[in-house]
């Protein structure tokens, strides 16, 4: 079974997270071929526009650690693996939407929050939950501080409490909530799908330009932050999402 599925419709890439029995965690190696993906995308002239989703009820609770053991060059290289998906997409240079056919929770709530429109499924829900289990979300807090106010980025740090749709489409992090079946269908017609058919995205020099710009000012520190440095790694028992 492939991890990621890709399919086109029309000028649109569709990439689905296929890990339903593990929630679409990412590892390493998962975060890897996403990005791989997306570079090919960014290529590929006939391509106007992204769609990223989850199989199943999820669209993704975070991180899978499988495979990085207990020593500190695995979690720099998962780490690494994370911030580089999440580079990949800052440098896509083409409209990337999100389909959020369920929850969206820590390394897959700042997936989320790197696409530049959601489209969310009722009863989804989205935020950093890994106090509950005793660990502190070190790499989704680096990739989401700068997009939610801080009063409501800590209460999602400390309190682990989770948004609703209608609370994330609130604070604009999507901008509709549909029922589950509709999420992927929504997220590919409209006036959304009219725009990016007529659209030259591919060609534009402009459009990469603009969407990294727009990125910088939104995410001023995480864009200036190195890949992963030793300093800023935590220590091995505190897992980052």
């Amino acid at each position: 079974m492939d991890e990621l599925q890709q399919r086109r419709e029309g000028r649109v890439a569709v990439l689905t997270l296929n890990r339903p029995g593990a929630g679409n965690r990412l590892t390493a190696s998962f975060a890897n071929e996403i990005a791989a993906a997306l570079r090919a995308i960014r290529d590929d002239h006939g391509v106007g526009a992204c769609v990223l989703t989850g199989a199943g009820n999820v669209f993704c609770l975070g991180g899978d650690f499988a495979g990085a053991g207990a020593e500190e060059h695995g979690w720099r290289a998962y780490a690494d693996a994370l911030l580089a998906l999440d580079d990949s997409m800052v440098q896509l240079g083409k409209p990337l939407i999100a389909a959020v056919n369920g929850d969206a929770h820590a390394g897959g709530f700042a997936l989320m929050t790197a696409c530049d429109l959601a489209v969310a499924a009722e009863g989804a829900t989205f935020g950093l939950p890994e106090a509950a289990k005793g660990f502190f979300p070190f790499v989704a807090t680096a990739l989401v501080k700068d997009v939610l106010p801080k009063s409501v980025f800590f209460d999602l740090v400390y309190n682990a409490r989770l948004l609703t749709a209608a609370e994330a489409q609130t604070l604009n992090l999507v901008g509709e909530v549909v029922p589950r079946p509709a999420v992927s269908t929504k997220a590919l017609s409209g006036r959304i799908r009219q725009r990016l058919m007529r659209a030259t995205w591919s060609s534009s020099a402009a459009t990469c330009i603009s969407r990294r710009g727009a990125w910088s000012a939104a995410r001023p520190s995480s864009r200036r932050a190195p890949p992963c440095s030793p300093r800023s790694l935590p220590a091995p028992h505190a897992i980052p999402d």
